[in-house]
């Protein structure tokens, strides 16, 4: 089976950008719900902190941070071609059997590098219990976006068309003209290979996941903190080349004052295009203790914000924004 692209999405972002949450500083981040209520006076930070929270914990937007194996068989069939491109630049031959590869520079697809370090417990394949760690400097592989900052990824379980890996991010940073987010944190990413063009992932967070947000079109900066269990579930149909997310949990805005639900609508996931630069379709919900604000995506350009402050199931508020504002 060959290695296949689709954990190669524009996961820094994207998660960039297909529609998310999060939360961040301030506050015990242990509550069994939200501590706060959205108004019209916090309600665009609670916006802010939910897009980019799914970014935080989008496994398709996930910057890809190790190489692949040369086998035709295993694990190797989730990795994307492009890692493995890397590690042919890294190590050509790796028949013989070594315990560490590394740490060594492979150039990114435009500018900068990333350092490879790959912990192979049993050559040659890539199997459970390997641990691969990329370190980026200034790495771009797509026209204005840049990546900096540590991934880990250690193997916990695999077979030849799934595996599930703990992910860990260390000052993990993706940047743009309008917009950095930086991640620290760790999290579970489980994926499959359902058929020859759908595949899918889930990714949970393990523990706190702290995302530093900064908006320089909006001269806006947030900590948001995904709380543990926070999960996110991607399919991906390369056949049409659409991602439906789904998922939720607790997150924490500083700006926002403290924690809020944040959860997709069984009936609305987000449907993002590869085409397209943000999602199309789908609905977030996001509660407070006795307060809804319901995000529904209207287009790739605009997003509708609806406000329920009361909680009376009325909404008080509605106004439409362009995703261009909200991340």
């Amino acid at each position: 089976m060959r290695t296949r692209q689709w954990l190669l999405n524009a996961l820094t972002a994207a998660i960039l950008v297909t529609l998310g949450a999060c939360g961040g500083g301030g506050g015990d981040g242990g509550g069994g719900g939200p501590t706060i209520d959205i108004t019209a006076t916090n309600r665009d930070a609670v916006a802010h902190a939910t897009v980019a929270g799914m970014v935080a914990l989008n496994p398709l937007a996930m910057a890809p941070i190790g190489v692949g194996s040369s086998a035709s068989t295993g694990l190797v069939s989730a990795w994307p071609t492009q890692l493995n491109t890397r590690l042919a630049k890294a190590w050509p031959q790796r028949e013989a059997p070594q315990a560490v590869y590394g740490p060594t520079d492979v150039p990114c697809d435009i500018s900068g590098f990333m350092t490879v370090t790959y912990d192979d417990r049993d050559p040659p394949d890539l199997s459970v219990g390997d641990s691969i760690t990329a370190v980026f400097h200034a790495c771009v592989d797509v026209p204005g976006e840049t990546m900096n900052g540590t991934e880990t990824m250690r193997f916990t379980q695999g077979s030849e068309s799934s595996f599930s890996a703990q992910i860990t991010m260390t000052d993990y940073s993706y940047s743009s003209a309008k917009h950095s987010v930086t991640f620290n944190g760790r999290a579970v990413l489980d994926a499959a290979q359902q058929s020859a063009s759908l595949f899918t992932t889930r990714a949970t967070a393990d523990g706190p996941i702290t995302v530093a947000l900064s908006l320089a079109h909006l001269a806006y900066a947030d900590t948001v903190t995904l709380l543990d269990g926070f999960v996110v579930d991607d399919t991906l149909d390369t056949s049409i080349g659409r991602t439906l997310s789904t998922g939720g949990g607790l997150l924490q805005s500083a700006n926002a004052g403290g924690i809020v639900e944040m959860t997709t609508m069984a009936d609305a996931p987000i449907a993002k295009y590869a085409v397209d630069a943000y999602p199309r379709a789908g609905t977030v919900q996001v509660k407070g203790m006795n307060s809804t604000l319901q995000m529904t995506v209207l287009s790739t350009s605009n997003v509708r914000l609806d406000l329920d402050a009361d909680g009376n199931g009325s909404f008080e508020s509605t106004e439409t924004v362009p995703w261009d504002w909200l991340l």
